[in-house]
């Protein structure tokens, strides 16, 4: 199997296949921010040029049954995410296109660029897209599991503001899945991940943009209260949160645990003329990096963070809103992180922190048709995260058990004070975690009857061997099935 499809792909699509051995393969395959999708090898490396060459990829990986994976911007934590050994990588690099419309509504961008190139394209028009908060994520993945954005309060998630996905199917056909054409898969695609076909193209929303204000601010311990009190008030303050953007969490900084929060204010007067970003700001600050900037800026300065190459992990979940929640949650962090301090790299990245998903993100996901996420009239909420990273191998499992035991406790505090929330964000989900189980049972059925219709044989859900399953967690073997003529993959 592997030599044929390799033989095969080079022979109808030389220029798009990177052959093991060769230097274009070894770039390739360290395309990768985490140093365990940096790992894999590949059986070859196929780099479409167009979604003709991806539809051609499709049909021979499905005639051979060879396994595939799926890389955009390749910015998955772990091994499998969008990478794999075991089968041809499809690396979407190469489908970088950005083309403003004439009518400058909407812009059509390939899934291969980062946020980094769209940015820069249109905020020198006065222009932008609900995008990354990091320049280095890619927009393929970003956009189909959820996409969280300065802008949310005021547009929604990058999900509801695609218009249009070019997707390849099982069966190598192109289609443009919009509201009005194929609205089934338009709604599927729109959080269900890479469940259905292969998006070589998306349609965005595009939107007025005015430079921003905004940056880090930390403070000491014992101002805990007050700012947990300050977030849930711009969380639930749905006018004067279309123009701010919030999260908040605790690090480890020094030896000392300190609350932190990125902090914008969507335009360029300072968060002070903002009553909730006001708030926060009057809290006797421990270091404040605010200032005037742009969305250029922020999200090149948000990347130096996350350095590339470590060990990263991510856990997630969600609660409804609840102060106790939130003051236990980082509690917990704090004290099962305490006796991992001296992994290498945990003393300047023990990160945990919290998304608010706002009454007026809940209301933009009724948009065009809605999304797959099965959020509708269940919100608002909040999106838990803690996000480590380390150097060094022998120090994964001490860090994955620091992120359980604080999941479990959470969690477990959750239910007791009845503001558990079933569902799991699929961008910050971790190889265990079973996604589309926490977006309910009639959004799962829906996903399972568009995947069928899409992809009887299941390509998608067998012969893709890497990111997240309908039937799976990542982490899980997945359903062995027959693909027609094409032997047992």
């Amino acid at each position: 199997m592997e030599s044929r499809t390799i033989d095969l792909l080079n022979k109808v699509r030389p220029a798009c296949t990177l052959l093991q051995g060769t230097a274009g393969y070894e770039r390739a395959r360290k395309g990768f921010w985490a140093a365990e999708q940096a790992l894999c090898t590949p059986y070859c490396i196929f780099q479409p040029r167009s979604a003709e060459d991806v539809a051609e990829a499709v049909r021979v990986l499905r005639q051979t049954g060879c396994p595939f994976a799926i890389k955009s911007g390749g910015h998955g934590r772990c091994a499998g995410e969008s990478s794999i050994s075991e089968g041809v990588l499809i690396d979407l690099k190469t489908l970088d296109r950005i083309e403003l419309s004439a009518d400058r509504q909407s812009c059509v961008v390939g899934p291969g660029n980062s946020w980094a190139n769209v940015y820069r394209l249109l905020n020198p028009q006065g222009l932008t897209v609900v995008g990354g908060r990091a320049s280095t994520v890619g927009v393929g993945g970003f956009c189909v599991s959820g996409g969280i954005s300065f802008f949310s309060n005021r547009h929604g998630w990058a999900l509801d503001n695609i218009l249009c996905f070019e997707v390849v199917l099982a069966d190598s056909t192109i289609v443009k899945a919009t509201p009005s054409s194929h609205p089934d898969l338009y709604k599927a695609m729109r959080g269900g991940g890479a469940n259905f076909g292969i998006v070589t193209e998306l349609v965005l929303a595009v939107h007025p943009y005015e430079e921003m204000w905004g940056g880090g601010v930390a403070w000491t311990w014992e101002h805990g209260d007050s700012l947990v009190d300050a977030f849930i008030e711009y969380g639930q303050d749905n006018i004067n949160n279309v123009d701010a953007s919030v999260l908040i969490g605790v690090i480890n900084h020094g030896g000392q645990w300190v609350w932190h929060a990125d902090i914008e204010h969507l335009k360029p007067a300072p968060g002070h003329h903002n009553p909730l970003l006001k708030r926060f700001l009057d809290i006797p600050t421990a270091a404040d990096y605010t200032g005037p900037t742009t969305q250029v800026a922020r999200t090149d300065s948000i990347v130096g963070h996350y350095p590339p190459g470590s060990y990263n992990g991510y856990w997630t979940f969600c609660t409804q809103v609840d102060k106790r929640i939130i003051k236990f949650f980082m509690d917990s962090w704090r004290e099962n992180v305490d006796p991992i301090l001296d992994v290498d790299g945990i003393e300047r990245s023990a990160l945990a922190d919290i998304n608010f998903v706002s009454q007026n993100i809940i209301d933009a996901m009724s948009r065009n048709g809605g999304n797959a996420l099965g959020l509708d009239g269940k919100g608002p909420l909040l999106v838990f995260l803690m996000e480590p990273f380390w150097t060094q191998e022998k120090d994964s499992a001490r860090v994955w058990q620091a992120m359980e035991a604080t999941a479990t406790a959470t969690q477990a505090e959750a239910k007791r004070l009845g503001v558990h929330h079933q569902y799991i964000y699929l961008n910050y989900a971790n190889l265990n975690q079973d996604v589309y189980a926490g977006y309910g049972i009639e959004a799962k059925d829906f996903l399972d009857r568009v995947s069928h219709r899409y992809d009887p044989d299941g390509v998608f859900q067998n012969l893709r061997r890497a990111g997240w399953h309908l039937r799976a967690s990542l982490a899980s073997k997945p359903i062995t099935k027959a693909v027609p003529g094409t032997g047992n993959p």
